[in-house]
């Protein structure tokens, strides 16, 4: 195991995006792409299967209980199944966490990107999409990193969501789909737009522009059920 002090040094591991629940299974499976029997079974509901991303059941069923370096964990898992065959997903989740003695390293941009690597080149029969070709593993990161805004330790502070400009953060509106530049929560637009209120009343209500409540109301069906 290699300790990554860097990683560790400085880290706050009881701030929100580590240990507050701000999406259920359901939530994350939509926000990565992946089926939601995938999804669970990474959870750990699944009894054949080991729990593979950060989870904290609570007692209410439908509750939120998975923090934001849970949902950025399970990004990371749909990535490595891009590159490797579904059966070695665990493994090399698993083979990731093992070689670093860092928390949450599977939601790390710097360790996914030097564990991952390392696992595809001291692996490579495994591989049957990106094999060992490094530019084509680079694109495969960069795509898993886009929808991740991170601090300076490496570690995600937010989600960007398919609305532009809007992204799930812990410390602004309880971890709810939020616009970046003002903070204008998704749901309180859905609302308003669903009142019947105008697109010009939402946006002098919020402080919007035309193509934010476009964005918004494009993508309502799906923001309804997410925000």
């Amino acid at each position: 195991m290699i300790k990554d002090e860097e990683a560790a040094m400085d880290v706050d591991y009881e701030e929100p995006r580590f240990v507050t629940p701000i999406c259920t299974v359901q939530d994350v499976a939509d926000l990565v792409g992946m089926p939601l029997d995938t999804v669970k079974a990474w959870a750990g509901q699944r009894s054949s299967r080991r729990q593979m991303f950060t989870r904290n059941p609570q007692d209410h069923r439908g509750w939120p209980s998975v923090p934001l370096v849970g949902l950025v964990e399970a990004n990371t898992l749909r990535t490595l199944r891009e590159m490797l065959a579904p059966s070695e997903v665990d493994a090399a989740a698993l083979w990731i966490r093992q070689r670093f003695d860092a928390p949450f390293a599977l939601a790390n941009k710097r360790l996914v990107t030097d564990g991952a690597y390392a696992y595809v080149r001291e692996n490579p029969s495994e591989l049957y999409r990106v094999k060992t070709s490094q530019h084509a593993f680079v694109e495969v990161l960069e795509d898993h990193l886009k929808p991740l805004i991170f601090e300076d330790d490496d570690y995600p502070v937010a989600f960007e969501v398919r609305i532009p400009g809007v992204a799930i953060d812990p410390r602004f509106n309880a971890g709810r789909m939020t616009f970046v530049r003002n903070r204008v929560p998704v749901f309180a637009v859905l609302g308003s737009l669903a009142g019947g209120d105008s697109v010009d009343e939402v946006m002098q209500q919020y402080g919007l522009t035309l193509q934010e409540v476009a964005a918004v109301d494009e993508h309502r069906e799906w923001a309804a059920t997410a925000a």
